[in-house]
């Protein structure tokens, strides 16, 4: 269980150091994440919003209970990342994608974890409705 307890942590400080650089350029309004947002048709104002979402996204990884704000940042992280990938596909700048990818990949293992950290296993559906 320490082992695992170990794992969960390294990985969710990658995932939150990620995207904290991530938050941290879209609240400055670095050059390039703003060249990237009017690239894609974005307005400028929309970085600011990011920017708040990853930061609230990184407390609720790092602060300790709170397992269902835990469920929605990760939710979100990855909501985030597959409309980075989506975005720049579809504005046919598939290799700016990168970085939505690497967090996919960044986020999968550490969700894996947090997920056999706290016990939660996915229930099969029931064949019968419960109505």
């Amino acid at each position: 269980m320490k082992n695992i307890k170990t794992i969960n942590w390294i990985l969710a400080g990658i995932v939150a150091v990620y995207f904290f650089i991530s938050a941290f350029s879209d609240l400055s309004h670095a050059s390039q994440a703003v060249e990237i947002v009017k690239k894609l048709g974005y307005p400028e104002y929309f970085l600011n919003i990011l920017g708040i979402a990853k930061f609230l996204g990184i407390i609720a990884l790092l602060v300790p209970k709170f397992n269902t704000l835990k469920e929605w940042a990760y939710a979100g992280f990855t909501f985030d990342a597959i409309s980075a990938v989506w975005s720049n596909i579809a504005s046919h700048y598939p290799s700016e994608s990168i970085a939505g990818v690497i967090a996919i990949v960044i986020l999968i293992p550490s969700y894996i974890m947090f997920r056999k950290l706290n016990g939660i296993r996915v229930q099969p559906a029931n064949k019968q409705s419960s109505l």
